[in-house]
């Protein structure tokens, strides 16, 4: 058995301590291309499961090419927004991008199957 590395546990940084970008595929895109993001930190993750409001921010600055400004980040195809926010999350949490659309898709199945039984049982 393999002990894990200190390499494996850290996020890379440079020699100032900043966060280095690492370069991804957009696994949900048919094409498949490119984009470096920086991975959150616990921080940041905490944040962006707690607070809604701040997942736009987040996302943005941690795309880093290509770079998109406030007011084109407000434009963004939903599309481009999921596929940069999953691959964000698979990112921050090293998985891959298809274990995190399976969990978002069966949670989403299990939410909509508990609001059928809710509306059922209220109905009858």
């Amino acid at each position: 058995m393999d002990y894990v590395t200190k390499e494996k546990c850290l996020i890379t940084r440079d020699g100032e301590g900043k966060i280095l970008p690492v370069e991804i595929v957009l696994e949900s895109l048919p094409e498949k291309p490119m984009a470096q993001m920086i991975p959150l930190t616990k921080g940041e993750f905490q944040q962006l499961i707690t607070d809604a409001d701040l997942e736009e921010e987040l996302l943005r600055t941690h795309i880093v090419n290509p770079s998109f400004t406030e007011d084109e980040f407000a434009h963004i195809k939903p599309s481009m927004y999921g596929a940069f926010k999953m691959a964000l999350l698979a990112l921050t949490t090293d998985t891959s991008q298809k274990e995190i659309q399976d969990s978002s898709t069966k949670a989403l199945l299990d939410s909509i199957e508990s609001k059928k039984k809710f509306t059922k049982t209220k109905v009858d």
